[in-house]
């Protein structure tokens, strides 16, 4: 650990004599990040790619927990196999745009994505676009965008794994993948399933009897009833290299996932009262063609986006069984289209011309109350950007971003930014960056029955942020730091609120300002015979309700937005020794407010947490096959926390993986 130190310290203030690198692979690690971070198509534009390591020591989580646990973004968990949804910098779930494969799987009803849905399994790269740089790939990212990616490996023949996997709570893991191909065809198929019963035990603090003798409150052991999940999913990539010039590429993506969702801690009513189920149904798809020549690229794709989502809430009525109170049956359908074009002018200039059209389809009925809504949108979105490196220090980018969206243009959103390499002999830089963004309301927002309000305005925001950045080599140690600081004006920020009808409609907020600070620091490579992969992250988020006094309360003007943490931080340190792998993750929330006046009450607010992982892993090689038994230990220190109010959060637990590999 003090030779760890060191090297971090080292790396802010290591002379020029040390950052002579003699081993070739850091030499070749620093010269990738030394591309990553002065690269003058992403100039001012903070990009976070998600170490290999991470995402294959994650292989069994889903996507909600790689961000939780590695990265600056704030997942509000509603517990195992529930909703997961993201704060990107402080800002709202559906102001963070996740592409996959560069197609939105936002869903045009509600805006987001649960998180807790998508595999880590499948995917081969995550790259994180925060505030300035999510205008880049699209608009309405006011925290930023995710990005999903596969890519064939055209010197596979034959390779894969399986995955078996159980642990506590009656959970079952079972992951398989198999690549074949050659030098100009390849093919990859995954496939995923789990379950678990998820009945874990907590001590219930929402109900409790008072002790007649002792006056104290008395509360109960349960168990975390009605709160089972299943999800199937399976993905198929096909790849073909027409000529050496042309690539065609099919990628499609079936999910299925069917969740009991339970009740509230505070519920007090009948076992077979309050019977939550949710199905959700995702159906994907993307073609693309990929032309290269000489100075640049064109590219076309076509895709599609079903998503369908079912929601019942029953009840047992004596006599009759069980009865729906809601059954909400929900779909939508989206039709994505590109064509982009990528140029070099020269050596040190390109620009890049993209046009999206896309249509979507919403459809949502609830049979028990008679309501619902059906409705269509349409988006044609331009993307145009000029990038220039001058001499060797400086990279310029300059965009445009034009949309017309149900027949009106939104205001023509600018962009720029600029990397400066401070130092000649030093991989230091600044980036800064500052854009105008919009997002339109979503369709829920505007139509859902009841509550929808056609008379929103879309939220639009002034996004400025500057970056320090810097990686060294040190012996055999690569680190990257990077230190930014970020501050967005957002006007017209919508939030759903209770009404005297008692139901919820959305609003325009005056002013939302979100500032703050993150620090990364990234270590990789070998200490003596050690392989290391170290990744930190802390968060400084303040995102504060500048909204009309008459309308939000001098109680709740200029307070943290509910949910959202001021202080978050993560570690990830992974060693490996010959065939041994330790894993050690981190992460600690500061507490978090219910009500938008802050109030400090046990009932109206989420005390700060700690927990920890602890990962053991040892793999075998013979030939061309290798087992690989895991251990995972989760909440190690057995820490109480909540994530949500009324919801229950396991203790530790336990999962114990098989893994076989192929090739």
């Amino acid at each position: 650990m003090k030779k760890l130190t060191g090297a971090l310290l080292l790396g802010l203030y290591a002379p020029t004599s040390l950052a002579q690198i003699a081993d070739s692979v850091v030499l070749q690690e620093v010269t990738i990040l030394d591309r990553r971070l002065f690269d003058k198509e992403n100039a001012g534009s903070k990009e976070t790619h998600v170490d290999s390591v991470i995402l294959s020591e994650h292989q069994n989580h889903t996507l909600s927990e790689v961000l939780a646990q590695t990265t600056p973004i704030f997942i509000k968990s509603y517990g195992r196999g529930s909703m997961a949804t993201a704060s990107f910098r402080g800002t709202a779930p559906s102001h963070t745009q996740v592409l996959w494969n560069g197609m939105s799987v936002n869903s045009p009803m509600l805006g987001m994505v649960d998180f807790s849905l998508i595999p880590v399994y499948f995917m081969d790269e995550l790259t994180l676009k925060h505030g300035v740089a999510s205008t880049e790939d699209i608009s309405g990212a006011l925290g930023g965008s995710i990005s999903m990616n596969n890519r064939p490996d055209w010197s596979n023949t034959l390779s894969g794994n399986v995955v078996i996997g159980g642990g506590s709570f009656s959970t079952t893991e079972d992951f398989a993948q198999i690549n074949v191909g050659t030098s100009r065809f390849q093919s990859k198929t995954r496939a995923y399933y789990t379950y678990s019963k998820n009945d874990f035990p907590f001590l219930n603090n929402g109900v409790g009897d008072i002790d007649p003798v002792t006056g104290t409150v008395q509360y109960t052991r349960q168990r975390n009833e009605h709160a089972s999940y299943r999800m199937y999913s399976v993905m198929q990539e096909l790849y073909g290299k027409v000529t050496d010039r042309d690539i065609l590429s099919l990628k499609g993506w079936a999910h299925i996932s069917n969740r009991s969702l339970p009740r509230l801690n505070t519920f007090e009513g009948a076992d077979n009262a309050n019977i939550n189920e949710l199905e959700d149904r995702s159906y994907r798809f993307i073609a693309s063609w990929d032309h290269l020549y000489a100075q640049g690229s064109i590219t076309a794709g076509a895709g599609g986006n079903i998503q369908h989502l079912d929601y019942y809430l029953r009840n047992y009525v004596n006599g009759q069984g069980m009865i729906p109170a809601v059954y909400s049956v929900s779909k939508a359908v989206s039709l994505i289209n590109h064509v982009q074009w990528m140029h070099d002018l020269s050596a040190k200039s390109s620009f890049r011309v993209r046009v999206n059209f896309n249509h979507h389809d919403v459809m949502s009925a609830d049979s028990v109350k008679k309501t619902g809504y059906a409705k269509a949108r349409d988006e044609i979105l331009f993307y145009a950007g000029y990038y220039q490196q001058l001499g060797d220090r400086v990279n310029v980018r300059l965009s445009v971003r034009q949309d017309h969206v149900d027949d009106r243009f939104i205001p023509i959103i600018p962009s720029a930014g600029i990397d400066i390499k401070l130092l000649r002999e030093h991989k230091v830089y600044l980036k800064a960056g500052i854009t105008r963004n919009y997002h339109v309301p979503t369709l829920n927002d505007l139509y859902w029955q009841p509550g929808g309000n056609p008379s929103l305005r879309p939220e639009q925001g002034l996004q400025e942020e500057a970056t320090l950045a810097w990686a060294q080599g040190i012996r055999k140690l690569v680190v990257e730091t990077q230190l930014t600081g970020y501050y967005a004006d957002i006007t017209d920020w919508i939030l759903w609120v209770p009404t005297f009808r008692q139901n919820w409609e959305p609003h325009n907020v005056k002013r939302v300002i979100s500032r703050g600070l993150e620090v990364a620091v990234k270590v990789k490579g070998k200490i003596g015979p050690i392989d290391v992969t170290i990744n930190s992250n802390y968060a400084l988020t303040r995102s504060l309700n500048y909204g009309d006094k008459r309308t939000w309360g001098d109680e709740s003007y200029g307070k943290q937005l509910v949910y959202i943490p001021v202080h978050s931080g993560n570690l990830f340190a992974s060693a490996t020794w010959k065939h041994y792998t330790l894993t050690y993750q981190y992460n600690s929330y500061s507490t978090r407010f219910t009500t938008t006046s802050n109030d400090l009450s046990e009932r109206d607010y989420l005390y700060p947490y700690f927990m920890s992982n602890v990962f053991l892993s040892r793999k075998v090689d013979w030939k061309r096959f290798s087992l690989e038994p895991q251990v995972k230990v989760y909440n190690l220190l057995n820490e109480r926390y909540r994530s949500v109010l009324g919801r229950p959060m396991p203790r530790r637990y336990y999962m114990v993986l098989l893994i076989f590999r192929f090739k």
